[in-house]
């Protein structure tokens, strides 16, 4: 099989996929793939991907379960799942009208949803879908509102030792 044997080229095939195809005869008359397709066409969520999410989601989550004792849990917890849930199919969204060469959804509001706590949805969507996941400059912005919310969930656990050291340095 050849890269030029699939119907869609906007996935490269990788040891593991699935692939359709029918088969058929070159010009030499030797046996090839023809209409040849991904069964599934997005990426892989890997055991070592969702151990670093469950890695990354572990302080925030901390951060909630302190946080429901004066917010009550069931809201923290449905908003972070919609959220999250909310993000990958617009992650989704998007990757359909790219591939449909259709009008994109804006950055901005991608990167809005992650900063609204969409983020671990993004996470899977960018392994998943195999969608905004080698644009470096917009990978600079999802791994710097990752790292605020570790830097707010961790400081909010040490009962903002790091924001009291920040007001010192700034007054």
């Amino acid at each position: 099989m050849h890269w030029k044997d699939f119907t869609k080229r906007y996935k490269a095939p990788e040891v593991g996929d699935k692939i359709m195809f029918e088969l058929g005869k070159d010009k030499q008359g030797r046996p090839c793939a023809l209409k040849a397709v991904h069964v599934n066409e997005g990426g892989r969520l890997t055991s070592e991907s969702i151990f670093f999410l469950l890695l990354l989601v572990g302080a925030p989550i901390c951060a909630v379960v302190r946080l429901s004792r004066s917010i009550a849990p069931e809201f923290l917890a449905t908003y972070a799942v919609a959220l999250s849930v909310l993000t990958y199919l617009a992650y989704a969204w998007d990757k359909s009208r790219a591939r449909k060469k259709g009008r994109r959804e804006p950055e901005i509001q991608l990167h809005a949803l992650e900063l609204l706590g969409g983020w671990p949805g993004a996470f899977v969507a960018q392994r998943r879908l195999r969608h905004k996941c080698s644009k470096v400059s917009y990978q600079l912005v999802f791994w710097s509102i990752v790292i605020v919310y570790e830097l707010v969930s961790i400081d909010f656990l040490r009962g903002w030792a790091l924001a009291r050291q920040l007001k010192q340095l700034v007054s």
